[in-house]
């Protein structure tokens, strides 16, 4: 970290600071120098751009521009500020993009969202936000919802128009006596869900892929801001159903940060445990939507009849089997009756006594390995020059989980390590698998760590879930990232002074970058080719469309 300190303190900066362990914070005198920090910190190895994140500041007349970049290999992170006039006529800085490929869609999103121009951005459109949103920057402080809302027909019209202007250049573009088409593919296609791929063709060759997304966008992070800190999670939790609680923790962190709160122990391993089962439930879902694109629904149901048992211990502790609102800042929601623990065995029995059949039948299934072998190849440095993340970026043999790299909860005190893969999309299959197992073995360690706890009357499951945490909290800002089933998703949370409610918070899931290179991956191939590929970078639309 010395040297990434050092780095920056060559640069003018209002402040360089240590920020965590792993983190360098620095804030830029100007804008005007992005480039020249990106170009830096890129040939010391922070390859990897995880988001932008704009924060809106009217009163000062101000955007204040967070970029925060990665070393994957070496663990190094670094948190970059700077400040730029919000006035839409010069709200620009320079674009990052052709240093950092991973930066391409969050750009767009920061130009749809905030109205920032990225100066040289060769492809500044629109992005989740439907056509009735161009040009009006829905998430700074003082746009009008409501006015927006009281204008559903011209929106309508407006989506609708775009659509037909969309499809009748297609016409007057492709020559009427040649093989090139343009496909749609979705957005209802059962291996898809609500997103569409504009699939440029020539016969069965793939041309170029465009994927469109925002078909139901929902604006989280806007909701989160009208909501106080605890209720903010059930907007949080929306980030992806199949593993809401981890999206949930990573949220309470960030709260806790600023609060100065620290939680108990017995809370940490509870949200180890809760965590896992979640990890579980989306990994289930994630393999058998695998074979799903394949076109064999066997393996799904097999995996859904495995995963109800895990679901069951969620019902059971929280009253709910998927939005779950099981964590709180300040711990988990409710104390721990120590029969669930009954429950939580039958789940690990099932487990056990099905995984082998699993493996036999469909992850050793000669099909699957001589098809899915042969396409979606992505190298090492590939996926994280593409800002890769999670059992996506461990498939292509990179060893990165935030587990291991910044620990949090109680995984600084659990026996895990990184499952990795040669690059194929049969190989992203087979680290969920494999992480199938690891988060079981997790369980275990949590289950006797909790059990002995008890035992010793080091924790009390009936009071140790929850400390007190501040319904106001002071002005502050705080980043949290944990390992979510599908990869890193990092909170950015803004919060002023004796404020009830968190004034920004940005959520960075790992979708959006895993659909931004179908293109790369798809393009050459043929059309055969694309539910496989796409089933194998485990996207999740919830987190697509934030």
């Amino acid at each position: 970290m010395e040297r990434v300190y050092d780095l920056m303190n060559g640069f003018e900066t209002e402040y360089v600071e240590r920020y965590k362990p792993k983190w360098i914070k620095a804030k830029l005198k100007s804008p005007d120098q992005i480039l020249a920090v990106t170009e830096a910190l890129k040939a010391e190895g922070l390859r990897t751009l995880s988001t932008v994140s704009p924060t809106d500041f009217p009163e000062e007349g101000i955007l204040e521009m967070n970029y925060f970049f990665e070393d994957l290999k070496t663990r190094r992170n670094c948190w970059v500020k700077c400040e730029i006039p919000r006035d839409f006529e010069v709200c620009e800085i320079d674009y990052i993009t052709p240093l950092m490929p991973s930066a391409e869609w969050h750009e767009r999103e920061a130009y749809s969202m905030f109205g920032v121009r990225f100066r040289g951005h060769p492809d500044l459109r629109p992005i989740i936000v439907s056509q009735d949103y161009y040009g009006k920057a829905p998430f700074r402080v003082d746009f009008d919802w409501e006015a927006h809302e009281k204008e559903q027909v011209a929106n309508i019209r407006a989506i609708v128009d775009d659509f037909k202007s969309e499809q009748a250049a297609n016409d007057a573009d492709l020559d009427p006596e040649g093989s090139e088409t343009v496909l749609n593919w979705g957005p209802t296609h059962p291996a898809s869900g609500p997103i569409r791929l504009k699939v440029w063709c020539d016969g069965e060759e793939i041309t170029r892929i465009d994927p469109e997304i925002g078909y139901v966008w929902r604006a989280l992070e806007d909701l989160v801001t009208r909501k106080d800190f605890v209720g903010a999670i059930v907007a949080v939790e929306r980030l992806c159903f199949m593993d809401n609680v981890n999206s949930m923790t990573g949220y309470c962190m960030a709260v806790e940060e600023i609060a100065g709160v620290e939680i108990t122990p017995f809370a940490k391993w509870m949200r180890v445990l809760l965590g896992e089962i979640s990890r579980i439930s989306s990994h289930m879902m994630g393999m058998g939507n695998f074979y799903n694109t394949m076109g064999l629904h066997t393996l799904m149901l097999w995996n859904l009849d495995v995963r109800e048992y895990f679901l069951d211990v969620l019902e059971s502790y929280s009253g709910a089997r998927i939005a779950t609102a099981a964590i709180e800042p300040g711990g988990v929601r409710y104390p721990l009756d120590m029969k669930l623990l009954d429950e939580f065995q039958r789940a690990i029995e099932k487990f056990d006594a099905t995984i082998g059949d699993i493996e036999a039948i469909f992850a050793k299934n000669p099909t699957m390995r001589k098809r899915a072998r042969q396409i979606g190849q992505i190298t090492a440095e590939e996926a994280i020059d593409w800002g890769l993340s999670g059992p996506v970026l461990r498939a292509s043999g990179v060893k990165s989980d935030i587990r291991l790299c910044e620990p949090y909860a109680a995984y600084d005190q659990v026996k895990l390590d990184y499952r990795t893969q040669g690059g194929t999309a049969a190989d992203r299959f087979q680290v969920l698998f494999d992480e199938l197992r690891q988060s079981v073995d997790i369980l275990r360690q949590a289950k006797k760590r909790i059990e002995e706890g008890v035992a010793s009357g080091e924790f009390d499951p009936a009071k140790d879930h929850m400390v007190k945490v501040p319904k106001k909290l002071p002005a502050g800002e705080a980043v949290s990232r944990v390992e979510w089933a599908r990869g890193e998703v990092l909170m950015h949370l803004v919060t002023k002074e004796k404020a009830k409610s968190p004034y920004r918070l940005k959520m960075r899931a790992p979708s959006f970058n895993h659909t931004m290179v179908l293109d790369r991956l798809l393009a050459g191939q043929t059309l055969s080719d694309i539910p496989l590929v796409f089933g194998s970078m485990y996207v999740c639309q919830g987190d697509l469309d934030r």
